[in-house]
Order: C-alpha cells, then sequence, then structure tokens
C-alpha cells in the first residue's frame, strides 16, 4: 500500500514538472481592437458608394418596382463582363430584376447584398436564352 501511494506521488510530481517551463504560445492575441474599428463597410465590397444597387434584401423590398428595375439596368450596364453574351447582347434588366425578386428571402438570407443576386440574375438570364436577352442597344 505504502508502494502504490509512492508511486501515485511520483507520477504527479513527473507530471507536475513536465507541465512546467516555455509557455506554449497557442495563438491569443493582446491585442484589443478599438470599438468600431472592425465593423462592416458601409458600402458592399466592389460596388460603387451610391450606386443604385448598392443595397442588401431588406431595402431592396423596399424600393418600388421602378427603382428595382433601375438598379438591375445599372448593373447590367456596369458589369458588361458578367451580363453580357459574346455577341453583344446584354441580359435584359427584366429578368435580372425577377431573379433577385424571387430570389431573396427564399433562397438567398435578407441581408445578403443585392449585387450578389443581380449577378447570379445575369448568370441565370444568360443561360435562359432568347428571352432573357435584349439585344446590343
Amino acid at each position: 500500500m505504502r508502494f502504490a501511494a509512492l508511486a501515485a506521488a511520483l507520477a504527479a510530481l513527473t507530471l507536475a514538472l513536465a507541465s512546467c517551463g516555455d509557455e506554449e504560445d497557442l495563438g491569443a492575441t493582446t491585442f484589443v481592437p478599438a470599438a468600431g474599428e472592425n465593423t462592416p463597410p458601409d458600402t458592399t465590397p466592389g460596388v460603387p458608394a451610391g450606386s443604385t444597387y448598392d443595397v442588401n434584401g431588406n431595402e431592396w423590398l423596399k424600393l418600388a418596382d421602378e427603382e428595382r428595375f433601375i438598379a438591375a439596368q445599372d448593373y447590367v450596364a456596369d458589369h458588361p463582363d458578367e451580363c453580357s453574351t459574346g455577341d453583344g447582347r446584354n441580359a435584359a434588366a427584366d429578368p435580372v430584376r425577377d431573379w433577385a425578386d424571387a430570389s431573396i428571402g427564399t433562397d438567398y438570407p435578407l441581408n445578403v447584398p443585392i449585387a450578389e443576386l443581380l449577378a447570379e440574375g445575369c448568370a441565370a438570364a444568360l443561360q435562359s436564352g432568347e428571352q432573357g436577352l435584349a439585344p446590343e442597344s
């Protein structure tokens, strides 16, 4: 019994000594950012500030139908690489706007930047063929 107690005490001492030594850096930081320093930007990254499509889904739903059409039209005009075919036809603003209208709140959360949905709308219009394309203006 005395031998078992001595062995247990020796094992405890060995473990205690093994845990001593250099402190391991676990990646914790002592830096704490100032309040508001890491707040998200007021605009959508990659979207010009003040553009008609610099809104999130909640804001999009509050826009009038004509305002959403203009935003989709502006997006198509501002993104020719994403919203046009090789033969000079662009995605029409109507199906692009309709894609965003149908997707927001169902397939995408309400806080998503609308520019993401308009990009998806352009891709859908281009894939749909003639009914989703407008002739070159």
